[in-house]
């Protein structure tokens, strides 16, 4: 899927900072959609595949390009997990953010998960408020770490 055109957040034009650009990762590709549209209404750069493979091979080809990666939790050939692991060997600075259908809050995943790649979880549905909150929460986390080519 072709990335959506750039806009800037309030936060973004107050820092004089480029935005975050985010990858994009779900099965459905409605869900895809949705999800690009309103990151990048909320003036994220994203680039959204409804193929893990392919997402996987974008990273594999630009991998100081994102900030944060959001991925479906359960999807075939590839899930959300072994696909985070999988971009945090091509660069480990980036987020990663897995939403699924199971109840566990962040701190109950890390349990299950200790050795998992995954920055933070969230349940679906999901509100885009709740969402964004989360994105930028993970994100002021990389301040002071190497920047993000974007």
């Amino acid at each position: 899927m072709t990335p959506a055109p750039a806009a800037a957040t309030n936060t973004d034009k107050d820092n004089n900072k480029p935005p975050a650009r985010l990858l994009v990762v779900d099965d459905d590709p409605d869900t895809v959609r949705v999800l690009a549209l309103c990151l990048h209404n909320y003036g994220f750069l994203v680039d959204a595949f409804s193929n893990p493979k392919d997402a996987l091979q974008e990273i594999k080809s630009n991998p100081e390009s994102y900030s944060l990666m959001l991925s479906d939790g359960l999807m075939p050939e590839l899930s959300g997990i072994q696909l985070a692991e999988k971009v945090k060997e091509r660069n480990p600075n980036v987020k990663v953010l897995l939403l699924t259908g199971s109840e566990m809050a962040d701190n109950e995943f890390s349990k299950v998960f200790p050795s998992t790649s995954v920055d933070g979880f969230l349940q679906k549905p999901i509100s885009i408020r709740k969402l964004t909150d989360k994105i930028l929460s993970l994100l002021d986390q990389t301040k002071g770490q190497t920047s993000f080519k974007g």
